[in-house]
């Protein structure tokens, strides 16, 4: 009896120190709140991004809240390839959690990345992650939330972008509006406020871009409205006032000119001139909005010589920035007549191109490794949780052992025999927490390795006449290796397909590093040797101790089918075209990354109107079933040519390819990636 209180006592005093804890953790976290908060003041980010990885390691913060300050802190640094996987592992972390400070981060880190895949054009994206988030808010009645309101708008922003507006986006536009002014109503103050102007700027610039002129006037009216509400509160910042009256300014007389008012567009753009953000060098590339919209050229090309002012202290020449301001800055100087300045232009930016390339190509690698860092870091942080998981498990069976252990002992019977069964079950637990940490860590790395594999992926193509793009990756038992990519430049197709050898940590690597490149390259040159060449040169240079890589790059030229290719390493694609089916002229080398001074020959087919090319990694021929059979090439073949004659259309064709494959596997487990993608003209 004695015993069994002593055991008592010690269950109590556990609870005791746990409510202890408990309290400690709570004040740990308002400390650490408001250091985080010191820091973003700051402006401070490389503080804001080591103060996250302290906090989250004692304890002070928790995992969603954590990543989401990680890819805030990105974002302001221009690393977005980060802070978009920041903000989808915080997303992740907080998916299926109650509390509300979760909810709150789940929120935010989903208005974040929302914003910044709509900022980067990626509307589709954007829409698969901003729908589920509003309507997980609205399930757990968090729909007044600033973070909602967003959301509502972002939706609606990139329905326009991608050209599917309907009634849903102006309902969600109004309801957005009227929770802001409710939201206004109840709280009264400056970030309410500043809230819904900046809701109502988003609204205006996206019916601006998508060119309905008229909903731009109605929204900036609401805008004007509502800042000059804000303009009669005591103790505005009036620098932050003249610059969005600016900007109401500018949207006003854009929507005005478009839609022949010029008159009033005129009066408008006066106004403009009168704040003293219009003044500024960002007031004066702003303005070129209206002045190129009006097509007064001269004036325009007179703003842009303050583009390096803007500019000042930072890298002006990146690719973002050439394409959003130097090869506006030259067309603009072209059509003014000014020749000589845009020749200027043109050198300055063919001076700066090379480097801009170099740095995005250098940025994009460091931050794919620290991707792949913090990646490894999660996977560990995984199995070091289901440990602990599993200690508390046998903790807890070894207090209810001893317990039984008491209970004979009390009773007096059969000590020694139960004895003996404590030490064996002991031995046994020992060897199966063995077994199931390590089983525990392998399933873990697998599926954060494909789960990053999965992240890679382009999304599917917007839905066209003239093009079908099709593409499948069946992921393997071992370690991810492959990978497709594709994006549309100029009316042409850029696509690549591969896999690295070996199914290692490594591999994986190499392959995410290879597609980091081809997506630098692809967005400076159609040439399918320049990609392929300098995702070779990065990753002999940088890489030359990890596995090669069997890549296939290609360029199609929607309109005329003309087709242009390199390949490195082993590639048999198929062209199927008249019922017939027969392989794509190849010319094999050394793969990827095998050897730095490997010079790759382009070759050239005609991709006919219906005809179907067909690319697929090694994986697929090494389909095996039950037996140990491979698919192999000749039945891959002979299976595309039966699926030609069944149906020509490319959606059924893929998927009778794909059904073949997965019925000849059975229930048989492979070991590698199987990937395949498909292109057709109509």
């Amino acid at each position: 009896m004695k015993r069994h209180f002593a055991i008592v006592a010690l269950t109590l005093a556990a609870i005791l120190m746990v409510a202890c804890n408990s309290g400690s953790s709570k004040e740990q976290r308002q400390i650490a709140d408001k250091a985080l908060e010191a820091a973003q003041h700051d402006k401070n980010y490389t503080q804001l991004m080591a103060l996250a990885d302290s906090f989250e390691r004692d304890g002070s913060l928790s995992a969603a809240k954590a990543y989401y300050w990680r890819g805030y802190a990105s974002d302001r640094m221009h690393k977005q390839r980060m802070a978009e996987f920041y903000w989808k592992t915080s997303l992740q972390a907080a998916a299926n959690s109650k509390d509300p400070e979760d909810v709150d981060i789940y929120g935010r880190s989903a208005t974040r990345l929302t914003n910044l895949l709509t900022v980067r054009g990626e509307y589709e994206n954007a829409l698969q992650g901003a729908i589920p988030a509003v309507e997980r808010l609205e399930k757990l009645k968090c729909d007044t939330t600033s973070a909602y309101m967003n959301l509502l708008i972002y939706i609606g922003c990139c329905q326009m972008g991608i050209g599917q507006a309907d009634n849903n986006t102006t309902d969600r536009f109004n309801q957005a509006y009227e929770k802001h002014l409710a939201n206004i109503e109840q709280r009264h103050d400056d970030v309410s406020y500043k809230d819904a102007i900046a809701g109502l700027i988003n609204i205006a610039y996206a019916c601006i871009t998508t060119e309905n002129y008229s909903q731009a006037l109605k929204w900036t009216d609401r805008f004007g409205k509502l800042l000059g509400e804000y303009e009669q509160r005591p103790g505005i910042n009036t620098s932050y006032t003249d610059k969005q009256l600016a900007r109401f300014d500018i949207y006003k007389a854009i929507a005005h000119e478009r839609l022949g008012q010029h008159e009033e567009a005129q009066q408008v753009y006066e106004s403009f001139l009168k704040t003293d953000f219009s003044k500024t060098p960002e007031g004066r590339i702003i303005a070129n909005e209206f002045l190129t919209a009006a097509e007064r050229w001269d004036e325009a090309a007179d703003n842009y010589r303050s583009l390096d002012a803007m500019f000042a202290g930072q890298n002006a020449y990146t690719i973002d920035n050439i394409k959003a301001y130097a090869l506006k800055k030259y067309k603009t100087n072209l059509l003014a007549g000014r020749r000589d300045s845009a020749l200027a232009v043109s050198r300055q930016i063919c001076d700066s191109l090379e480097q801009a390339f170099n740095t995005a190509k250098r940025l994009d690698a460091e931050e794919q490794i620290v991707i792949i860092n913090k990646v490894e870091q999660l996977t560990e942080q995984q199995a070091a949780s289901a440990r602990r998981e599993q200690l508390w498990l046998f903790a807890l069976l070894g207090v209810l052992f001893l317990l039984f252990i008491c209970y004979a002992i009390y009773r007096g019977h059969k000590s020694r025999k139960l004895h003996a069964a404590h030490k064996e079950l002991k031995a046994d637990y020992g060897e199966l927490e063995t077994r199931t940490a390590d089983k525990e860590r392998t399933q873990t790395e697998l599926r954060t390795a494909h789960e990053a594999q999965q992240t890679l992926l382009p999304a599917p193509l917007a839905q066209r006449k003239d093009l079908t793009v099709l593409a499948s990756l069946t992921p393997g038992e071992a370690l991810s290796s492959d990978l497709y990519d594709y994006l549309i430049r100029d009316e042409q197709l850029i696509f690549c397909i591969g896999s690295a050898q070996g199914a290692t940590v490594q591999s994986s690597v190499q392959m995410a590093m290879a597609w980091s490149q081809f997506r630098a390259a692809a967005a400076l040159t159609a040439s399918p040797a320049q990609i392929l060449s300098a995702i070779n040169g990065s990753l002999a240079t940088t890489n030359g101790d990890t596995p090669a890589i069997n890549l296939f790059v290609g360029v199609l030229d929607i309109a005329t089918g003309q087709l242009v290719y390199n390949q490195a390493g082993n590639f048999s694609p198929l062209l199927l075209q008249n019922e017939e089916v027969a392989q794509l002229p190849v010319a094999p080398t050394f793969p990827v990354g095998a050897s730095a001074d490997t010079a790759y020959d382009t070759l050239q087919a005609e991709l006919a109107p219906n005809a179907i090319l067909l690319l697929y990694t090694n994986g697929v021929t090494e389909v095996h079933n039950a037996s140990g059979k491979p698919f192999g090439e000749k039945r891959l073949r002979g299976t595309a040519l039966q699926a030609l004659k069944m149906h020509i259309q490319p959606a059924p064709f893929f998927e009778n390819i794909c059904g073949a494959l997965r019925n000849y596997a059975g229930d048989t487990p492979q070991t590698v990636d199987q990937t395949m993608l498909l292109i057709s003209r109509s």
